[in-house]
């Protein structure tokens, strides 16, 4: 009876003890990186040994969608206590989420906080309402240790960036608004490999050029052109390393300037205005031409209707691929592609698949 007493009172003490606290540091700080930060501040309550732990995370997301928040007070409340509080190691990233009507203050503290902080990954999402005259403070468009940037919302008065070390870039819903008849905003952006627009305006600037040496992905999305001069009539590339390039849900444009030879994989979907049909189709064979190293295309059933509006123009026209081994169209497949389109698109290539 006694040794079974002994047990009884040995299972209860280790049911009782705390494995989860006496995790090393760096494991608990993993752990509180996948959960709310406000719920990761609030764990300083539970011990001593929990008191300062979350003030050394190297991740913080700030989450102003979230219920716990009333209004943008509280939410600013949370955040100043929190950079008031943490302590002064350096940060791998920073998540910033919100819907109400960003405040600069709020924006200039973080963003500051988290350069001198030597942050290396930035995410700023005020969803799809843009951020009006808001200038990125100098420190930042110069930080030495940003790795990867995700912009939304915002209306960018100038963006001449030189993030040396920036690798990926994101950019949506943001607008560009700095007179300029030809814009290359990325070109000192020496290590940028991956490069996002999605549904962005250059407001005032007739050529867009994306220069980058390094560039491997490229990807613009619903790129809304509408400017002081009417379109944006031009975009210009030079990504002498660009592998896999996506232009979709867009009008086209005069796409004459592209220099991709190690092209591997195109995206495309393009549309035309009723009213300016035979313009969208010249552009398309522009845009085809620069394309013609792609081993993998993808087209919208949209982008071979543009290709077809103008049979006997395009039976005059050589197809553009040289080295084509996969063509899919979506989403209505082989049956909606005309022969003369057919013949335009694979006439260059004679081992292509046809999806």
């Amino acid at each position: 009876m006694a040794n079974e007493a002994e047990k009884a009172r040995s299972g209860s003490s280790s049911e009782n003890v705390d494995r989860f606290s006496d995790l090393p540091d760096s494991i608990i700080h993993k752990i509180l990186c996948l959960v709310d930060l406000k719920c990761a501040v609030q764990t300083c309550v539970l011990s001593k040994r929990w008191r300062f732990l979350w003030t050394s995370l190297t991740e913080l997301n700030f989450n102003g969608t979230c219920m716990d928040f009333m209004n943008f007070l509280t939410f600013n409340r949370f955040v100043s206590r929190v950079l008031a509080t943490r302590d002064d190691s350096n940060l791998y990233r920073v998540q910033l989420y919100s819907t109400w009507s960003p405040h600069h203050s709020l924006l200039d503290m973080v963003i500051k906080y988290a350069v001198s902080h030597h942050i290396q990954n930035m995410v700023i999402n005020y969803g799809h309402s843009a951020i009006r005259s808001f200038s990125l403070p100098p420190a930042f468009l110069t930080c030495q240790s940003l790795k990867t940037l995700q912009l939304s919302g915002f209306n960018l008065k100038a963006f001449g960036v030189a993030l040396p070390n920036l690798i990926s870039l994101s950019l949506s819903h943001c607008s560009f608004t700095y007179p300029s008849d030809i814009d290359d905003p990325f070109a000192s952006c020496l290590n940028l490999k991956n490069l996002s627009l999605r549904f962005c305006s250059f407001l005032s600037s007739k050529v867009l050029k994306i220069s980058g040496f390094q560039l491997l992905d490229l990807e613009i999305l619903g790129l809304g052109y509408m400017n002081l001069a009417g379109l944006l009539s031009r975009i210009e590339i030079f990504a002498p390393k660009l592998v896999s390039f996506i232009y979709k849900l867009s009008y086209v444009v005069d796409f004459s300037g592209l220099h991709l030879p190690s092209l591997n994989y195109a995206h495309i979907h393009v549309c035309a205005k009723q009213d300016k049909k035979r313009e969208a189709y010249l552009d398309a064979i522009n845009l085809f031409k620069g394309l013609g190293n792609a081993q993998s295309v993808k087209l919208h059933s949209e982008t071979i209707e543009v290709l077809g509006s103008f049979p006997g123009l395009l039976e005059l026209e050589p197809s553009p691929f040289k080295r084509l081994k996969s063509l899919k169209v979506a989403p209505h497949g082989k049956s909606l592609v005309p022969p003369h389109v057919m013949t335009y698109l694979l006439g260059g290539t004679s081992h292509a698949n046809y999806l």
